[in-house]
């Protein structure tokens, strides 16, 4: 009984000073990122833009990025009268990171298969919501890449 609580209060002082910190974390610095220039599809462009907003630290040093994405939504099978059943949307985003003593070029690319849907509205509505995680998802990708560069 002594044996396991001894054993119990051990593993906690262990576990609690493992010291985790967040990828994110305020300690890590905060990133000063600019955007030069942006081109190509205007709503998954204005969800990039709007997350990259909150990174305006003066105090390190700026990262200035250029982008252009393509977006396309293709038929991937149609049925015996000829309407679409399923698409294929496929995202492309072409990045340029500029710091003070490198530039990267890189290119994130996304597809996602669709299935059509009988409502038109609930199926922008959907799409919509995929191109925001898209634009997530390219976000989260960038600050990666931003990281590894520094």
């Amino acid at each position: 009984m002594i044996k396991k609580f001894i054993l119990k209060i051990i593993l906690i002082l262990i576990l609690t000073a493992c010291d985790y910190t967040p990828i994110y974390s305020a300690k890590d610095g905060q990133l000063n990122i600019e955007i030069l220039s942006y081109e190509g599809d205007r709503e998954i462009n204005s969800k990039i833009l709007s997350k990259f907003r909150i990174h305006k630290n003066t105090n390190s040093e700026l990262i200035q990025i250029k982008f252009s994405s393509t977006y396309q939504k293709n038929d991937v099978s149609k049925n015996l009268a000829g309407k679409a059943e399923e698409y294929l949307l496929e995202a492309t985003t072409n990045y340029t990171i500029i710091t003070s003593n490198l530039e990267k070029n890189f290119i994130i690319k996304e597809s996602f298969k669709m299935k059509n849907f009988e409502d038109d509205f609930e199926e922008r509505n959907y799409e919509q919501r995929i191109k925001e995680n898209i634009a997530d998802v390219n976000y989260e990708k960038v600050i990666l890449q931003i990281k590894k560069i520094k």
